[in-house]
């Protein structure tokens, strides 16, 4: 069971996202002497050159809406905190500014969509020029997955954060560890959500020439498939059942053989296409794809069955097409759970 937020994570996130308007610079309870920032210069890093300003940073999952497996976006809400040191505010304890005020990382979401802040960011100063900032981003993301087992499948969603503006040695990151999470109850109904990880690592832009500190959050997904075993797989296997009866009828019925065959096709041309809109439409065969693909082989070759044991009966070789018919009434049963085994199990 997935623990639930601690509540200090929540008081501070009440603080930092409440339904107020952003603040002005200025804290209740200090005064404008004490917030002015009058020499103050926010495009000027805290730290002097050759010596790296450490941000700590950290995200909550704070909800997941739905997942679309075609555009591969992910609709999330989540909180971006971070910590840094300006010692050029330690006499301005209790204060709050706008991101534009004051020297920030500069920190952005990197994964293309269009995710955005409910709010004009804000930062709050605490003793010793500590810095806290917390952004709360919702919308549309993108995160690349591989489908092909689907509905089997399980995917990393993941968010990469980084700052543009410095390279690794000016702006290491570091890991928060309580504000790294999710929320316990998420909006998504298809998908099991396990518990983020979150890692720091180096990435090298030759564009700008610049190695830079990447932050990556991972979410584990998991997508529920009862769903479609009941509305897709189950009804199928009944169709490819449906299609065997007519190993059970006199080869020499060749009307009442043809019929049942071609009720059992035409059941499963049906069949697929009320559920095409319901599945990803990739460049790909998925698990899913395979199972279908190969069922309709078999409905198929039991329509030709049908058509060889007629003929046979036909010419005057009812023993030879009754032999056929109890042969198929065991072949078919068992390549068709092999065909579920291969493409349905053991993927």
């Amino acid at each position: 069971m997935i623990p639930a937020i601690p509540l200090r994570k929540l008081l501070l996130v009440a603080v930092a996202c409440g339904a107020s308007v952003a603040l002005p610079c200025l804290a209740e309870n200090r005064d404008a002497a004490t917030c002015d920032l009058a020499d103050y210069r926010p495009s000027v890093r805290p730290d002097p050159a050759g010596t790296a300003t450490e941000v700590t940073i950290g995200l909550i999952l704070a909800d997941l809406m739905a997942i679309n497996d075609v555009d591969q976006t992910v609709a999330l809400d989540v909180l971006l905190t971070m910590e840094w040191t300006d010692h050029r505010l330690v006499n301005a304890p209790g204060c709050r500014y706008p991101y534009t005020a004051i020297w920030t990382p500069e920190m952005q979401l990197i994964n293309s969509g269009t995710i955005r802040s409910r709010r004009p960011p804000e930062v709050l100063v605490e003793a010793d020029g500590r810095v806290i900032s917390t952004v709360r981003y919702e919308g549309t993301v993108t995160s690349p997955w591989h489908l092909k087992d689907f509905p089997f499948d399980t995917n990393d969603i993941v968010l990469q954060a980084v700052s543009l503006q410095h390279d690794a040695a000016e702006l290491p990151l570091q890991i928060s560890g309580p504000w790294t999470g999710r929320a316990a109850t998420l909006t998504i109904p298809d998908w099991a959500i396990g518990e983020p990880t979150a890692d720091v690592s180096t990435l090298s832009l030759q564009s700008i020439d610049r190695e830079v500190s990447i932050y990556e959050f991972r979410i584990p997904a998991s997508r529920l498939a009862d769903y479609y075993i009941y509305k897709f797989v189950l009804p199928l296997c009944l169709i490819v059942m449906m299609s065997w009866s007519v190993f059970w009828i006199d080869a020499r019925q060749l009307s009442a053989q043809l019929q049942l065959a071609a009720t059992s096709m035409l059941t499963l041309i049906a069949y697929q296409f009320t559920v095409n809109d319901l599945l990803p439409k990739v460049g790909y065969l998925t698990a899913m794809d395979r199972y279908l693909l190969s069922s309709s082989v078999l409905v198929f070759l039991a329509l030709v069955e049908a058509l060889t044991t007629g003929a046979l009966a036909g010419n005057g070789r009812v023993a030879a097409a009754a032999m056929l018919d109890r042969a198929s009434r065991w072949a078919f049963p068992v390549v068709y759970v092999i065909v579920i085994l291969v493409t349905l199990v053991f993927r």
